[in-house]
Protein backbone atom coordinates (compact mmCIF):
# COMPACT_ATOMS: atom_id res chain seq x y z
CA UNK A 1 0.00 0.00 0.00
CA UNK A 2 2.70 2.46 1.00
CA UNK A 3 4.64 1.71 -2.29
CA UNK A 4 1.59 2.34 -4.64
CA UNK A 5 1.33 5.68 -2.73
CA UNK A 6 5.15 6.41 -3.01
CA UNK A 7 4.32 6.09 -6.51
CA UNK A 8 1.72 8.10 -6.79
CA UNK A 9 3.01 11.38 -5.71
CA UNK A 10 6.15 12.21 -7.84
CA UNK A 11 8.97 13.96 -6.16
CA UNK A 12 8.72 17.26 -9.15
CA UNK A 13 4.73 17.37 -7.80
CA UNK A 14 6.16 16.80 -3.93
CA UNK A 15 8.60 19.54 -3.99
CA UNK A 16 6.39 22.34 -5.79
CA UNK A 17 8.32 22.19 -9.03
CA UNK A 18 6.62 24.26 -12.27
CA UNK A 19 7.93 23.57 -15.78
CA UNK A 20 9.32 26.49 -17.02
CA UNK A 21 7.84 26.19 -20.35
CA UNK A 22 4.58 25.16 -19.77
CA UNK A 23 1.88 27.43 -21.72
CA UNK A 24 -1.14 28.85 -19.60
CA UNK A 25 -4.35 28.67 -21.66
CA UNK A 26 -6.07 31.79 -21.88
CA UNK A 27 -10.00 32.89 -23.64
CA UNK A 28 -9.21 37.26 -23.37
CA UNK A 29 -10.98 38.35 -26.84
CA UNK A 30 -8.79 41.44 -27.97
CA UNK A 31 -11.19 42.28 -30.61
CA UNK A 32 -14.08 40.70 -32.90
CA UNK A 33 -11.89 38.16 -34.97
CA UNK A 34 -8.56 38.13 -32.31
CA UNK A 35 -8.52 36.51 -29.35
CA UNK A 36 -5.55 35.56 -27.10
CA UNK A 37 -5.08 31.61 -26.67
CA UNK A 38 -2.05 31.20 -24.08
CA UNK A 39 0.64 32.65 -22.68
CA UNK A 40 4.36 31.50 -21.09
CA UNK A 41 5.33 33.81 -18.19
CA UNK A 42 3.22 36.42 -18.32
CA UNK A 43 -0.30 36.93 -17.59
CA UNK A 44 -2.93 36.56 -20.59
CA UNK A 45 -4.56 40.78 -19.78
CA UNK A 46 -0.62 41.40 -20.14
CA UNK A 47 -0.94 39.96 -23.88
CA UNK A 48 -4.15 41.52 -24.71
CA UNK A 49 -2.93 45.13 -23.82
CA UNK A 50 0.33 44.70 -26.19
CA UNK A 51 -2.14 42.97 -28.82
CA UNK A 52 -4.65 46.05 -28.04
CA UNK A 53 -1.60 48.94 -28.70
CA UNK A 54 -0.44 46.93 -31.93
CA UNK A 55 -1.66 49.25 -34.64
CA UNK A 56 -0.91 47.85 -38.19
CA UNK A 57 -1.99 45.13 -39.79
CA UNK A 58 -0.96 41.53 -39.44
CA UNK A 59 0.85 39.62 -41.41
CA UNK A 60 2.94 36.80 -41.75
CA UNK A 61 5.45 38.22 -39.31
CA UNK A 62 5.37 41.61 -38.00
CA UNK A 63 6.51 43.45 -34.85
CA UNK A 64 4.33 44.05 -32.12
CA UNK A 65 4.63 46.74 -29.06
CA UNK A 66 6.63 46.16 -26.59
CA UNK A 67 9.43 44.04 -28.86
CA UNK A 68 7.43 41.19 -29.25
CA UNK A 69 8.27 39.55 -32.52
CA UNK A 70 5.51 37.26 -33.91
CA UNK A 71 4.78 35.10 -36.69
CA UNK A 72 2.55 32.61 -38.36
CA UNK A 73 2.68 29.11 -37.42
CA UNK A 74 -0.54 27.57 -38.37
CA UNK A 75 -2.87 28.68 -41.03
CA UNK A 76 -2.65 31.61 -43.87
CA UNK A 77 -2.52 34.92 -43.24
CA UNK A 78 -6.18 35.61 -43.47
CA UNK A 79 -7.02 33.51 -40.31
CA UNK A 80 -4.77 31.03 -38.03
CA UNK A 81 -2.34 30.88 -35.01
CA UNK A 82 0.05 33.04 -34.47
CA UNK A 83 3.26 33.08 -31.88
CA UNK A 84 4.63 36.26 -30.23
CA UNK A 85 7.64 36.35 -28.56
CA UNK A 86 9.96 38.52 -26.01
CA UNK A 87 12.92 37.00 -24.70
CA UNK A 88 11.30 34.56 -21.62
CA UNK A 89 7.63 35.99 -22.53
CA UNK A 90 5.91 34.38 -25.08
CA UNK A 91 1.82 34.38 -26.25
CA UNK A 92 0.08 32.79 -28.56
CA UNK A 93 -3.09 34.39 -30.63
CA UNK A 94 -5.95 33.36 -33.24
CA UNK A 95 -6.63 35.64 -36.10
CA UNK A 96 -9.56 35.41 -38.30
CA UNK A 97 -10.35 37.91 -41.06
Amino acid sequence: MTAALAVAVSPAAAGGYTDPFAWKKCSHKVDFNLKITAVRNMRCRGARSVMRRHDGSIARKFKAPSGFNCKLVKGRPISGIWRCKNGKKAFRFAFGD
